[in-house]
């Protein structure tokens, strides 16, 4: 895989050989669940080509896409922190590809190597960061809700 243009393209070449060592390629037919919420959580994964949906479930609208992720894009960072269940579902919204490393196995590169551990959580931070960003601006337009909640 080409990491340029991806969130992973910020690690060293030696490091993205790391995760290529222990990443396993997965492909998805358009409308495919690839996870459920609150299944355990076994992959980060990183989109190579399509889109996928993250979505949660509302007791009282029903399962909503709250994201998109594309191509260069990673999502479930659940499989690195305890207690590893998945927070959101996840679909496939086209063909889809993604490169799946196993949680445990990067969790035991980060014990083996402090750097890359340290170069992981930083960029999965700065991820995480930007999403809570577009979700709250996403809230605070309105657009995350259905108009019914607005006037709740």
């Amino acid at each position: 895989m080409v990491w340029h243009g991806t969130v992973l393209a910020r690690f060293s070449p030696a490091l993205q050989e790391k995760l290529l060592a222990h990443s396993e390629p997965f492909q998805f037919a358009a409308g495919q669940t690839i996870f459920e919420e609150g299944s355990p959580s076994l992959y980060l994964y990183v989109v190579k080509s399509g889109r996928v949906a993250i979505e949660v479930h509302f007791p009282a609208w029903g399962r909503r896409q709250i994201l998109t992720v594309s191509p260069g894009e990673v999502f479930s960072w659940s499989a690195l922190v305890e207690p590893r269940l998945e927070t959101a579902s996840a679909r496939a919204l086209e063909d889809t590809e993604v490169l799946g490393i196993k949680g445990g196995e990067l969790m035991d590169l980060c014990r083996e190597d402090p750097e890359f551990g340290f170069q992981l959580y930083r960029t999965l931070a700065e991820v995480i960061t930007d999403r809570l960003v577009t979700t709250r601006r996403q809230l605070l337009e309105g657009a995350a809700w259905p108009q019914e909640a607005a006037t709740r």
